[in-house]
């Protein structure tokens, strides 16, 4: 009776170090499911971080792109003015080389003019 209420107690003993044995590799299985779950969310946020952060690089590009044909625009628009200005200063410069030639055969004109009066012997105003 004694040694099957010893065996009884070692069955005891090794039952409760099963059990406990038992509640480590549950608590360990539920951790490390826990540790699955937690690292399956920080994967999930760090995509959505990179998906975000792709679509901030090509909006980035986008709006170069944007920059850069406003520019262009720009430039495209100032030379048409630079052209403009120069035919029209061309213009008005030969306008005036013109008007310079009209004055100076008036000039001659007048001159011919007050000679042929000064010749005839008339007198030659001021």
């Amino acid at each position: 009776a004694a040694r099957a209420h010893a065996a009884q107690n070692d069955v005891s003993r090794l039952q409760e170090v099963a059990d406990g044995k038992l509640a480590r590799l549950q608590a360990t299985h539920d951790a490390e499911r826990a540790l699955r779950r937690r690292a399956e969310a920080e994967v999930a946020v760090l995509g959505r971080c990179l998906r975000d952060a792709e679509a901030f690089h090509a909006l980035r590009e986008v709006q170069a792109d944007v920059r850069a044909a406003k520019q262009a625009q720009q430039a495209q628009a100032l030379r048409a003015v630079l052209e403009h200005q120069s035919r029209v200063a061309k213009e008005q410069r030969q306008e005036q080389a013109g008007a310079h030639a009209r004055v100076a055969k008036l000039e001659f004109e007048r001159e011919q003019l007050l000679l042929r009066l000064f010749l005839r012997g008339g007198e030659v105003p001021g």
